[in-house]
Parts: C-alpha cells; structure tokens; sequence
C-alpha cells in the first residue's frame, strides 16, 4: 500500500477549507447585499439610458441609466445611477439609495453579482479537495494486488484513463466559464470575461476529451 504523503493531507485539507470559506462568503455577500452608508432606500423607476463614449474602455462603450423618483415632494426626473444592467427596461422598478446630504447622488446596493462569482470561484477548491480526500480513502482500503488490478483496468494498450482527468478540468473549466458569462451579460470586464471563457473553454475540451477516453477505454474491455 502506496504511504499518503504529510503534503497531500496539509494540501487537500487546505482546498477544502478555502472552498468552504468562499462558498460562505460568496452566499453572505449574496443574501446580504451591503446598502451604501450614509443613504436612504427609494423606490425609483427606469426612464431610459445614454451611451457613455468611453476612451479607456479596450472593447465597447459603457451605458448608464437614468431613472426617476421623488424624495419627500420634490420630484428628481432622468437622474444618472451610474450603472447598467441587460434585464433592466424603461420603465421597471428598481431599488435605489440616494445619499442623504444631496438626495441627487444616487446608487444601487454593492456586490449585486460579485457573491455568484465568489461561489464559482469555490467550485474548483471544493471538488478537487474532496475528490482527491475520497480517492485517497478509496486507495488507501486496497490491497497491492487490488490497486495493480485497478490499474490494469484502465490500461488498454498505451491508452489510459483516469478519473482525474475529467474531474480536475471540468471542476475548474466549468465555473470560469460560469464567470465569464456573469461578466460578459453584465458588461463588465470584457477582456477578463473572453479570457475566461478561453481558459473555461480550453479546460472543459479537455475533460471532455477525458469522457469520450472512457467511453472508448470501456468499449475495448467488452471486446
């Protein structure tokens, strides 16, 4: 039986902690969207959006939106907000905060979408973590001959498979490209949302190659 080393034990119990810690976080800042200090909650209403020309912007023009509401008997009419969604339309019903010393400089709660990207991030640490926790569980309750006959299994010829192979690159493929779509229909961040669709992408081909690898492994051990 193969010894599991003080590093792996030090290294799994490390991912799984920080997957925990971020899943924990990304749900806190989810439920409990932090309102911006020294504002008042108002209900306002999306009355159109304007183009922003935007010389730093590396891809595409930013938009903002305008929105009207009343504070106290004065009415604010097409006043900027300083952020755009694609949901949004002329017309719905937001939820706004505008500061107290000037009702006119208004915002929307922070990290409206910043907790989905915090959970995403804790995907790769959670199923890496416990999946190698297992593997190791598994491996170590075998005997020499049984891991050598394991091992035999997923060998046909020079072809081998492993498990790994598909768990590592889909677990981490999978959520950036989960956040690079977040950002993408947000519009935010369009080159770092193309990288992650190119690194999400690149790693879900090859477990996705890991799969149809399997598929042909078993196939040859029926012949």
């Amino acid at each position: 039986m193969e010894p599991v080393s003080n590093f792996g034990k030090f290294g799994r119990t490390v991912l799984i902690i920080v997957g925990l810690a971020l899943l924990f976080l990304g749900i806190y800042l989810t439920i409990y969207q932090k309102s911006p200090d020294n504002t008042i909650e108002c209900r306002a209403t999306i009355t159109g959006f304007r183009k922003i020309e935007d010389p730093n912007a590396i891809i595409g023009d930013n938009k903002d939106t305008l929105v009207s509401y009343k504070v106290g008997d004065k009415q604010y009419d097409n006043i900027e907000l300083g952020q755009y969604e694609n949901s949004w339309k002329i017309g719905d019903r937001i939820t706004i905060y505008y500061s107290v010393d000037d009702p006119a400089k208004i915002q929307t709660k922070t990290m409206t979408y910043g907790g989905w990207i915090v959970i995403l991030a804790s995907l790769p640490f959670l199923i890496i973590g416990i999946y190698t926790l297992l593997s190791v569980r598994k491996r170590a309750s075998k005997t020499t001959e049984e891991i050598a006959e394991d091992e035999e299994r997923t060998t046909v010829g020079k072809l081998k498979y492993k498990v790994s192979s598909i768990v590592i690159p889909l677990s981490a493929g999978l959520p950036c490209c989960g956040i690079g779509i977040i950002l993408s229909y947000l519009e935010h961040s369009p080159v770092l949302a193309l990288l992650l669709f190119i690194l999400g992408g690149s790693a879900v081909i090859v477990g996705i190659r890991s799969i149809t690898l399997y598929f042909v492994i078993r196939h040859r051990r029926r012949k």
